[in-house]
């Protein structure tokens, strides 16, 4: 793990706290209460709960393919299911996906296909872009007819907007940072070139990296997404597979809460679960007890669910997509380095 940035010292403090802020959280709700609830969920509702699931990760693992195939990677149903699974287990264990997850996935994908890993990480970075672009989209139709259709009060409404909001905003700053890319690369490897010349001055073991290396590495990677954001056809069939998906987590989510008794609206569903991903950016593995807090939140202030109900529905929808992907990657990680996987050379 050290070769992506990601130490493993890293990944067990940042559970620590993601159970300690689960514990807090249970603590206030009642940790009986919601256990018992738990407990007492509805059977068919929790199967229901897994077959959704299923369909999610059917559905961005096919988003992952389409990718895969554009780049010209090389590989099969199993294959891509279990790099996949090599994705998911990243995403789940790193401090936070965007920053820890995305390198580490790109450093097991690098290991299963054999190509560059520029190649790889533009694969998990394009992979990623497809399926957190639907996102924004469906929180917002949520959050305005949350707040046309509810009486949630002036705070609450103003504080979903404000959410919405500033991904909205970050959102455009991706877009307008793809359109001057070219201009971003010259920046982005003159900055940190410069800046680990001076750091290799200083600490020892730290080799400084050329700008012209890093301009090199940072242009294959642009070009390799490119040919993603090119492949128009294919890109249409991605974002309907990865908007499949979040419909399928939402989906999820309303099973969960109907398991412990509750029947709450499905835009509620809707704009709760792409929310509650927001929060991946924070420095704790696969949002592990933010997601946690802010569906228990959400839940009570929108859909009025009873706190015990609401952290036991966010319990089990968490068991299902979360720990259980989670277990499943740790199996395919297992196979990736497994000494009988036959592994393709680099043909970049």
């Amino acid at each position: 793990m050290d070769t992506t940035g990601v130490r493993v010292t890293t990944v067990a403090v940042g559970f620590v706290v993601a159970f300690g802020v689960i514990l807090l959280v249970l603590s206030a709700v009642g940790v009986r209460a919601t256990a018992s609830a738990v407990a007492t969920a509805n059977s068919i509702g929790l199967i229901a709960v897994l077959a959704a699931v299923v369909l999610w990760a059917g559905a961005w693992t096919y988003t992952f393919s389409i990718v895969l195939h554009i780049l010209d990677v090389d590989h099969g149903p199993i294959g891509a299911v279990l790099m996949f699974g090599d994705v998911l287990f990243a995403n789940s264990v790193a401090p936070s996906t965007y920053l820890g997850g995305e390198p580490l996935a790109a450093f097991f994908l690098t290991r299963h296909t054999g190509r560059d890993y520029e190649t790889s990480f533009a694969t998990v970075s394009s992979v990623d872009l497809l399926n957190y672009a639907p996102m924004l989209p469906l929180a917002g139709i949520g959050v305005v007819y949350i707040t046309v259709t509810a009486a949630l009060g002036r705070r609450v409404e103003f504080a979903l907007l404000a959410v919405v909001a500033v991904f909205g905003f970050i959102l455009g700053g991706i877009v307008l940072g793809w359109q001057y890319r070219r201009r971003a690369i010259v920046g982005t490897a003159r900055l940190f070139g410069g800046l680990s010349t001076r750091v290799s001055a200083v600490v020892p073991g730290i080799r400084a990296v050329s700008v012209d290396r890093l301009y090199d590495r940072l242009e294959l990677f642009v070009e390799e997404v490119e040919r993603v954001t090119a492949d128009r056809r294919n890109l249409k069939r991605a974002l309907v597979s990865s908007t499949a998906g979040w419909l399928c987590l939402s989906l999820a989510l309303w099973l969960a809460v109907y398991a412990v008794g509750y029947k709450i609206p499905p835009e509620i569903a809707l704009f709760i679960v792409p929310l509650g991903a927001t929060t991946n950016v924070l420095p704790l593995p696969g949002g592990l007890g933010t997601v946690e807090s802010v569906f228990i939140l959400l839940l009570v202030a929108t859909a009025g669910v009873p706190a015990v109900e609401a952290a036991a529905a966010t319990l089990l929808y968490r068991a299902a997509t979360y720990w259980l992907p989670l277990f499943f990657g740790v199996g395919t990680v297992a196979v990736s380095y497994s000494p009988w996987l036959e592994r393709p050379r680099d043909r970049s």
